[in-house]
């Protein structure tokens, strides 16, 4: 192993860490809230407030933390992110005692400041690792989503019992700040994109430099907001990750919700079983990135494996959503969940690693963008579906209405989809 190949391995490694903290950090509250509800009195109103507080502040960064990544590197802006979010997440002990506004500010600028995560570690991925690599490595970093939900799932009750409800967010609190001090010394802060098809393992950085003014000079548009609103590989990339989100958000918030009130199961076999899909994507997607490096390896066309490997993604979740709500057993449901999380484990090769190759030295901004937009299907996603059960009772028709989300979403990506670079 080289020294290069030796840095982005340190890089990546750490970057995911980041992200499992992250998530770890933010699924923590939807445990404590239960004994912080009875120890503050709080109504379901108010509940619901302090819950989505967060999910507002995420919405603020995602295209400013872009940018900056971009200009300044991503070291500084994910650097400092993980330290305002871990003081907030610190702080809400404290904040709930102050009275529930001040709680509400605190869980706001928490998700504020974990806004910057993807956009920051798009901006290092694209700067430090190459094409061949990317895969594994978003693999390995979408992989926080469900594995930090089971582990914020497991620990957090842990941690309340030793302690009380104010302990995991000390503690998480605490971890973020160690993360920070092992981050910058570790960790460079190389700001151009690499052109990741001209560098292997063993690349030099008088390659990566070279590599990087010629694909400067093959840029053909400036990155602007016309140009992108114009560009088809750019709105099919948003659409995927749109559609995307809704079908994964969707699973995540409703799936215990479903399995309790379709098979009246006891809230403890609830918890459980809802882990066992979960832990799939957490072991398929970065199987699945990995796999989209080696098909580009052995000389797979970029653009065709995007729209494949989302097809996949789309199509697979889609075909799931469109029969799941008439499965009366609770063992067929959780294997047709399990292979919808199978499928779309593989959008990690599809819109996942999109931002790079189209604008590989805007990457972070473009992501930043794309993730806003998406953030909001991810929260239409759940409201729309409360909506659909409050009017009709059908949880088949939730699904549904997913299904064609996901449906039209890899369609559009078949259709407009391309891993040529723009920007």
């Amino acid at each position: 192993m080289t020294n290069n190949s030796g840095s982005r391995r340190v890089l990546v490694l750490l970057a995911v860490v980041a992200a499992y903290i992250c998530l770890i950090d933010r699924v923590a509250i939807s445990i404590a809230v239960i004994p912080m509800v009875e120890t503050y009195g709080w109504t379901p109103s108010d509940q619901g407030l302090v819950m989505s507080a967060f999910f507002i502040g995420y919405l603020v960064l995602q295209v400013p933390a872009g940018w900056m990544s971009d200009r300044w590197g991503g070291k500084w802006v994910l650097g400092f992110g993980v330290v305002f979010w871990s003081l907030f997440t610190a702080l809400t002990p404290p904040s709930a005692a102050l009275g529930l506004s001040v709680l509400v500010v605190c869980r706001f600028l928490m998700g504020v400041a974990e806004s910057v995560t993807w956009p920051a570690i798009y901006n290092l991925f694209a700067c430090w690792v190459p094409v061949q690599q990317r895969g594994a490595a978003l693999g390995l970093l979408n992989s926080s989503i469900p594995a930090g939900t089971i582990i914020a799932l497991i620990a957090t009750p842990w941690l309340i019992g030793l302690g009380g409800w104010p302990w995991p967010f000390y503690v998480y609190g605490a971890v973020g700040l160690i993360w920070f001090a092992v981050w910058m010394p570790s960790v460079g802060n190389r700001k151009t994109a690499i052109d990741a098809e001209a560098m292997d393992n063993t690349a030099t950085a008088a390659t990566a430099a070279t590599a990087a003014t010629a694909a400067t000079a093959r840029d053909v548009k400036v990155f602007s907001a016309a140009n992108l609103v114009r560009s088809k590989a750019v709105k099919a990339m948003v659409s995927a990750h749109f559609a995307t989100n809704w079908v994964v958000f969707l699973a995540l918030a409703w799936t215990p919700t479903y399995l309790s009130k379709a098979f009246e199961l006891p809230l403890e076999r609830v918890g459980l079983l809802s882990m066992i899909p979960f832990a799939v994507s957490a072991v398929a997607t970065p199987l699945a990135g990995r796999l989209g490096d080696v098909l580009l390896t052995r000389g797979v066309e970029r653009t065709r494996l995007r729209r494949v490997m989302q097809s996949i993604a789309l199509f697979g979740m889609a075909s799931v959503y469109m029969i799941l709500g008439y499965f009366e057993t609770v063992g067929a449901t959780l294997a047709l969940l399990c292979f919808g999380n199978l499928c779309a484990s593989t959008a990690v090769a599809g819109f996942g690693a999109n931002p790079m190759d189209i604008a590989p030295r805007y990457s972070a901004t473009l992501y930043g963008i794309s993730n806003a937009i998406a953030s909001l299907g991810s929260g239409a996603a759940v409201y729309v579906a409360g909506l659909v059960l409050a009017s009709t009772g059908s949880w088949a028709l939730v699904f549904q209405t997913a299904a064609l989300v996901a449906i039209l979403g890899g369609i559009i990506f078949w259709v407009w989809g391309s891993a040529e670079a723009e920007f």
